[in-house]
This record gives C-alpha cells, sequence and structure tokens, in this order.
C-alpha cells in the first residue's frame, strides 16, 4: 500500500500537533495510510451528498458549475480532515525543531513586532522626506533600520551613503 496525500499530511500534522499519540502507534506507515484512504473515501461520500443537495443557480456556465463543484470538494475534504486528522494539539506543542513550525501565540509575536518596526521606520523615514528630522538626528540603530528597510541607496537623497556616515564615526 502507497500512502496518499491525505495520509502524509495527517503524519505530519500528528508528528507536530500530538507528538504523544504519534508515538504511540506502534506501525504509524499503516495506520497514516488508512486514515489517509478513510479521509479520501468519507470527502469523496460528502461530496457526493453535497453535489445531490446543490441546486445550481439559473444561467450558471459549465466554469462557473465547475468551480463551485469543486468548492463543494474542498468543503468536504476540510470536514473530513477536522473530524479525522485535525484534532486539537497536546499541550505543550511550540516550536517544533524539527519541522520549523511555531506555535499561534509564537508567529502572533512575530507580526506583532514587524509591525510596530514597520510604524517606526515609516515614521522615521516621513519625518526625514518632510524635513522635519534629519539623518544626523537618527541614532545609529534607528538609521541602520531605516536603511534595512529602504536600502543604502536611500541616504542618496540626503547627499550622504554609508560609507559617508560610517566615515562621520557612525555605526551602521
Amino acid at each position: 500500500m502507497v500512502m496518499n496525500q491525505h495520509g502524509i499530511d495527517a503524519k505530519a500534522y500528528w508528528k507536530r500537533w500530538l507528538p504523544a499519540r504519534y508515538a504511540a502507534l506502534p506501525f504509524p506507515d499503516t495506520y497514516f495510510t488508512l486514515l489517509g484512504e478513510q479521509v479520501e473515501q468519507q470527502a469523496g461520500d460528502l461530496w457526493d451528498e453535497l453535489v445531490r443537495r446543490d441546486e445550481a443557480p439559473e444561467g450558471e456556465t459549465h466554469e462557473e458549475r465547475a468551480g463551485r463543484l469543486q468548492l463543494l470538494k474542498e468543503e468536504a475534504v476540510r470536514a473530513v480532515l477536522e473530524d479525522l486528522v485535525r484534532l486539537p494539539p497536546e499541550p505543550g506543542t511550540g516550536t517544533d525543531a524539527e519541522d520549523g513550525l511555531e506555535s499561534e501565540d509564537s508567529f502572533q509575536d512575530r507580526v506583532t513586532a514587524f509591525q510596530q518596526q514597520l510604524e517606526s521606520n515609516s515614521t522615521l523615514v516621513e519625518r526625514l522626506l518632510d524635513g522635519e528630522a534629519r539623518i544626523e538626528d537618527l541614532s545609529d540603530d534607528e538609521l541602520s533600520s531605516v536603511i534595512a528597510w529602504m536600502s543604502p541607496a536611500f541616504l542618496h537623497l540626503f547627499d550622504t551613503s554609508v560609507e559617508a556616515e560610517r566615515a562621520k564615526g557612525r555605526s551602521i
């Protein structure tokens, strides 16, 4: 037996988010091969049911119908995966060095930090462009951040360069 894509995805999900359950499986490849087939069968059955209950809008083109049926198929697969595969994560499943995934909290912290840095850089650049601040007014860390965000060529707008600023003793 060859494991289908649903089995491969399920195995990766369980290994990442349900490590204790995964470790307790005596024959994981066999389990996920069968689980993948079960997902495929149940998703197909659910899709058949959704298609039977579906009512095509009047004047629908072939392409529109094909697209709508594909959405129904994806809905069926998603529903079955939620029931059989994507069980709630076990406690303590944060970043896993093996697969590189991170927890939702860690991801949100990174997004928040990025947004704050983006706002800070945007404000600094606007102040520079509006003449409210000068390159000399920025700390080395602020200038380094702006250069990394905008590119070193940005300094040419102010008749300077990274090399010229470093020659002045700036640590950028």
